[in-house]
């Protein structure tokens, strides 16, 4: 049988200031790929044609969103809250093992935006899936793009046009899958308006957990598209790969640079450090970490 990777979680709960609490079930198949815990109907705004990305290749017969799903079981349960409010989120994985970070909801909430689009079935999202197996569930941006963007460098045998190439065909299209996810969110809002379902819609109203969640993790992939030049060059270098050199060949002394190090090895898990953001404005903490 095969084993699920140490650093997908299985629970997340989510303790609020007020000693509330939201507890998540996350269930994935051996791949990876999430399977919604659906305990009650898709909702309308989950319907694929319901603000579907141009993007999408997904015919219409498949009737629903997979990240959109994702996203009911998950942080749809979040509407009523605001993405500022402090919370302790802790995550246990297959065995047993717990994270616990104190973070801005709209921070824990970007942990379940990537598992919407980049492992839920999402045609476009999915393809960063791979390079994000064996990470811990809440991992700082700057170690998630280092992680991204090694695994592809390493993929192509340290080749930086190839690499280069690979990232940004993966990363174009995701503002436009964020974009209209939140359009989904806030649609849905309009039509409970205007179709007057009083129960359960002032409690979402005017609340920004969600998109803000989802605007957090846009920021980081587009931040990521601009700087990836300059972090596939410093990667490179780290990693010992000599540009010119067939990837397994011998660089001649020539070409080696003087005390090089060793190449880098991948992180595990339980070496990442879980940071503590300060209370900053997004852009300007994203910005920060790529500095």
């Amino acid at each position: 049988m095969e084993m699920m990777p140490d650093g997908w979680y299985k629970q997340l709960s989510i303790t609020f200031a007020d000693g509330s609490m939201e507890m998540l079930h996350i269930q994935r198949k051996p791949t990876g790929t999430h399977i919604p815990l659906m305990l009650e109907a898709p909702e309308p705004w989950t319907d694929l044609p319901f603000h579907k990305c141009p993007c999408c290749p997904l015919q219409d017969f498949m009737r629903t969103c997979p990240a959109a799903l994702s996203l009911q079981t998950t942080l749809s349960k979040l509407r009523s809250r605001q993405s500022f409010e402090k919370v302790k989120a802790t995550a246990i994985d297959e065995q047993g093992r717990s994270q616990t970070v104190e973070w801005p909801l709209q921070a824990v909430g970007g942990t379940l935006v990537q598992l919407a689009v980049f492992a839920s079935g999402c045609p476009v999202g999915r393809k960063l899936k791979p390079y994000l197996a064996g990470l811990p569930p809440f991992v700082s941006s700057l170690d998630l793009s280092r992680r991204i963007a090694t695994m592809i460098l390493q993929k192509h045998g340290g080749s930086l046009e190839a690499s280069r190439a690979e990232l940004a065909e993966s990363l174009a299209p995701l503002h436009e899958v964020f974009a209209h996810l939140i359009r989904r969110f806030r649609s849905d809002e309009k039509n409970k308006t205007e179709a007057g379902e009083a129960d359960g819609i002032a409690a979402i109203l005017g609340r920004d957990a969600v998109p803000n969640a989802i605007t957090q993790v846009d920021a980081f992939a587009q931040i990521l598209a601009l700087k990836a030049n300059s972090l596939f060059g410093e990667l490179s270098v780290e990693l010992g790969w000599t540009p010119g050199v067939k990837p397994g060949a011998k660089p001649s002394a020539a070409a080696q640079p003087a005390g090089r190090q060793p190449a880098a090895k991948l992180p595990t898990a339980q070496q990442f450090e879980v940071p503590q953001p300060a209370p900053r404005g997004l852009w300007q903490r994203l910005l920060e970490l790529f500095r």
